[in-house]
């Protein structure tokens, strides 16, 4: 990918535009009727679906994590991390469906397309997928070293400091957020040098760095937590604070099933990245691999969405206070019965 072509912004924002015109010279590895069919399929029933389902998922995780208070860490970190991820649900859903026809062909009051609309909107989604990104890089290193070393580290991420850090990160993404739309100005469905450039300093480099981060993290809070599984297994006696290692062991494991979302889900977008950077011909430019590039990019951008809208299972499923709290807010109906 280069700073001319950022792919997935491409991809993502001009899945209808494609026309047998361009490509009447070569014959695309994809053709024009699949990739159309496989847009209109991953726009109106995936991502519209996933999207939608992310938005109430995260506004669920955004009251409970209020109801339990911020007075953790941790709950810091998921509050943070489901208000990014529903930014990002939003905004695929207002991408998806002003980016395809009849809507895209539609005028603004202005006398823009619509289609610029969502462009626009584009601008915002990607720097939330990396500040998303930023977050479970940090979760993932913090519950790391907390099971290494559960009282330095106690000491260093104090609430306060979690929210200061994050602060920082949502910062560096507003920053690029507000030049996407100041410096190059409209059009929006426009992509010239310095929007390519602050496009990938806010949404692709974050991503690539933060997803080696969690998975080198990940796999060191696997190990350690196999470690102290055996030496509990292995134990003679439990210490008074055998309830405290089982809150923390029940938190990494948390943390290592959100990680593992992430690096499942943002795999196909690292390796499309890496693609583009070997093999530059790789772009939606390209007559013979540009239809294929488009459809490959479009999935892996639903792979993130996804990432964004199902972290609530493993909360519910891994955390007791969480399914409480859920179930006191959203399932009122146990309670009348009782």
């Amino acid at each position: 990918m280069t700073p001319e072509t950022p792919n997935a912004l491409q991809a993502f924002t001009s899945l209808a535009n494609v026309t047998e015109t361009d490509l009447h010279q070569i014959t695309p590895i994809l053709s024009v009727h699949a990739y159309k069919i496989i847009s209109i399929i991953n726009a109106f029933f995936l991502t519209l679906c996933v999207g939608a389902m992310g938005i109430f998922t995260n506004t669920a995780n955004i009251s409970v994590y209020l109801k339990m208070g911020l007075s953790e860490a941790t709950n810091i970190y998921f509050f943070a991390l489901s208000i990014s991820d529903l930014l990002v649900s939003l905004s695929a859903v207002v991408v998806k469906i002003t980016s395809n026809p009849p809507v895209s062909a539609m005028k603004l009051p202005s006398g823009a397309p619509v289609s610029e609309l969502g462009m626009a909107v584009t601008y915002i989604m990607f720097p939330c997928m990396g500040c998303s990104a930023w977050i479970t890089a940090i979760l993932s290193v913090e519950r790391c070293l907390c099971i290494s070393t559960p009282l330095k580290v106690k000491e260093i991420f104090t609430p306060k400091r979690t929210m200061f850090l994050i602060l920082i990160m949502v910062i560096y993404q507003m920053v690029f957020i507000f030049l996407l739309f100041l410096n190059p100005g409209p059009p929006y469905d426009v992509v010239n040098k310095k929007k390519s450039l602050y496009f990938m300093s806010s949404s692709s480099v974050p991503s690539f760095i933060c997803f080696f981060v969690v998975f080198v993290s990940t796999l060191l809070l696997v190990v350690k937590l196999k470690q102290n599984v055996e030496w509990r297994s292995n134990a003679a006696k439990q210490s008074n604070t055998s309830s405290g290692s089982a809150r923390e062991m029940k938190a990494a494991k948390c943390v290592v099933a959100i990680c593992t979302i992430f690096i499942i889900c943002f795999t196909p977008t690292i390796v499309l990245v890496v693609t583009g950077l070997i093999y530059p011909k790789f772009t939606h430019q390209d007559p013979y691999l540009g239809t294929l590039m488009r459809s490959l990019y479009a999935l892996s951008i639903l792979m993130q969405v996804l990432s964004s809208s199902i972290n609530i299972f493993v909360y519910y499923a891994m955390g007791s206070k969480y399914r409480d709290v859920f179930n006191a807010l959203f399932c009122r109906r146990k309670d009348i019965r009782g």
